[in-house]
């Protein structure tokens, strides 16, 4: 195994990754879509992962 020194990491290209069900509480995401998230990405996911596979109930317009 390689180490890595943490002092010279670029920390431009960082991401943050949420843990699934800490996300969806935050936002007010049902249980079932977070259960099904879960299943999708796993426990750990990026920002933009989950917002990119959340499925939200359509709205009429009219």
């Amino acid at each position: 195994m390689k180490h890595t020194d943490i002092g010279k990491l670029d920390r431009t290209h960082a991401k943050h990754v949420w843990d699934v069900a800490e996300y969806c509480r935050r936002n007010g995401i049902h249980k079932a879509e977070e259960k099904r998230l879960i299943k999708v990405l796993g426990k750990y996911a990026s920002t933009h992962e989950l917002q990119m596979n959340i499925v939200r109930p359509q709205t009429r317009t009219r």
